[in-house]
Order: structure tokens, then sequence, then C-alpha cells
């Protein structure tokens, strides 16, 4: 589906809706008659589209892992009584089960730009000793195809998997084609699956333009660049995202197992984009190609740290365009 048709169809669909029963004039207050689960809801993207759940009146539960404190932020987005907080583990298929068998719509917006570590060495289930805690493996494909089969057995109605523009079995960077393959686990789990693939994200809380900024901030004298910066984006703002995916959850019966490609409506290099941040932040530095080989070496520094801003996979990808795809 093109994107100008994905658009038309989404906006075509915002009225419609097949859960359950709707009272009241709209709003927190009202029912729209959905039940969803939203994984990942409490990252960047999950909380605007979890708003746009709570302001229809939608009833949503949200797994969450770590401390309830992580997740209370959301609470004001609903009515009373509208939002369930799941304490679960991906890695537990019982607590998945508990999530969504209640609801009618699970969306999964579950992902990770970088692989997270603990500070020393751990034992894994099958018994090796490693830093990292979830890889792009697990996350990407494996907690995708737990999400997918187990909403096949507890006959979940309609299945949202939020991916990438990115996503490429051939791609050079790693986490692109892990999301790759995380579409094909979700396909074959739950053909009727809606695959959702948006652009890079911009908003309050990105990791895209704040980080140019940041590094605007932090580098002396320099911003490096990646191949002269010619690297293609065409951004879509995180509030525009999430108002897509409410529209999807609302047309779910003419959307299933299609996917959707949404990006923004003007594609730039990421030279611009420097070049743009530079001007709105007042911060003036030199801009200087650097090879991707001490690129990677200065990845494979910093990806060390437990939270990286940087990493070797990093330069794969920042070398790699992000446009919409012929259909």
């Amino acid at each position: 589906m093109s994107i100008q048709q994905g658009a038309g169809s989404i906006k075509r669909a915002y009225k419609l809706a097949s859960y359950g029963k709707r009272y009241g004039p709209g709003g927190r207050s009202s029912n729209s008659g959905i039940t969803a689960t939203v994984f990942g809801a409490y990252g960047f993207v999950g909380r605007y589209f979890v708003d746009e759940l709570g302001k229809c009146g939608s009833r949503a539960y949200v797994p969450f892992r770590g401390c309830e404190m992580e997740v209370r932020h959301l609470k004001p987005m609903f009515d009373l009584g509208q939002l369930g907080l799941m304490p679960f583990s991906p890695r537990d298929r019982e607590s998945v089960l508990e999530s969504v068998k209640n609801s009618d719509v699970v969306i999964n917006l579950i992902g990770k730009h970088y692989e997270t570590k603990h500070m020393v060495p751990t034992r894994r289930a099958d018994g090796s000793l490693s830093r990292i805690n979830y890889d792009f493996e697990e996350v990407h494909v494996d907690i995708p195809r737990t999400i997918a089969e187990i909403c096949t057995e507890a006959g979940v109605k309609s299945m949202i998997h939020v991916s990438a523009l990115a996503a490429d079995h051939h791609s050079a960077c790693r986490w692109s084609q892990s999301k790759a393959r995380g579409e094909d686990a979700v396909r074959e789990a739950f053909p009727e699956a809606i695959i959702v693939k948006p652009a890079t994200i911009f908003g309050a809380e990105d990791r895209f333009l704040n980080w140019i900024a940041e590094t605007l901030d932090r580098t002396p004298q320099v911003f490096p660049l990646l191949n002269e910066g010619k690297m293609l984006v065409q951004p879509i703002y995180a509030i525009d995202l999430a108002k897509a995916l409410m529209a999807i959850v609302h047309g779910h019966d003419d959307f299933a197992g299609k996917t959707f490609q949404l990006a923004g409506p003007a594609e730039y290099s990421y030279k611009e984009l420097v070049e743009f941040v530079s001007d709105i932040t007042g911060i003036r530095k030199t801009l200087v190609d650097v090879d991707s080989s001490t690129a990677r070496f200065a990845g494979r520094f910093v990806e060390q740290l437990v939270t990286p801003v940087f990493t070797e996979d990093m330069v794969a990808q920042l070398q790699e365009d992000v446009l919409p795809k012929p259909t």
C-alpha cells in the first residue's frame, strides 16, 4: 500500500470501530468500545499513542517491567478505572497471556536502539556469560513472535506490530535486519497482523534531533558526518504517528494483513538536518567528514557503556537512506 493510499484509508477509518459497545458523547469519560493491550506504552511513541486511546474513552492494559513509578505518568490520560497496569516479563509466556487475554486489539511498540547491558557479565538462560541483557534478536524477533503466538492462542481479534521503515534483510545494520526478521516472525504467527513501518521519528523526547543537538553541544569545534551527511530521511512527527496508529485501530477490519509505510511530507539529507538543528540552537560547529572505519572504532568503544549514545551498528545505520519503498 502506498503512502497516499494508506493515508486516505486511515483517514476514512477514523470513524469506524467494530469492537465492543460504545456509549457517551465522545471523549475520555465515554466508552469507545475498544479494549487494547499496548506493549511498550511508556516509551517515546507509546505515551502519545496511549493518550489517543484515552482521549476517545478506550480501556487499555499496559504491561510493564520494573517499577510502577515508570508508568504512572500514563494514568491521567484515562478516566478512572480505564487503565490497567500489568506487571509482566516478555520471557514469561503466562504473564504475556494475562496481559492480552481480555483485549480486542494488541499493539506491540517494543523496540530498542541499542542492546542493553549489565555492568558485569551475568549468566543467561543457555548457561553462557554475557553483559548483554536483551539483544536485538530477542527484542525485535523473539518477543514479537511470542506476543503474536499468544494473541493467536487467546483469540485476539487484531494485532498491530510497529516495526521500522529501515527494516531490511539485506541491510548492513544488525538493527535493521532484526526489524525485518521480526516482521516475518509476526506474520508467521499471526497472518492477519497489521505491520506499521514508520520512518525516522522526531518529537520532544526523540533520539534523533535531540541527539544531533547534544552532539553539537558536547563535541569540541567540529561535528562528525558520515559519507558527507548524504544519507536521506523522511522524518515523521511522533504525534502524527500516534494518530495514524489510532486510526488503524479503529479500522482494523479493513486493514487486516496489510502493511503501512508511514513517513513525513519531505525528505532531507542528514547534513541538512544538522544545519537545521545548528540554526535552531545557535551552536555553530565545523562539519567534518569522518571515514567509517574511524567511526566504527569509536562506536566499539562507546557501546561498552551501559547506556551508549553511539554504537558500531549505528555507523551502518547512518549510511543507509530511510525512505518509503515502492509497493
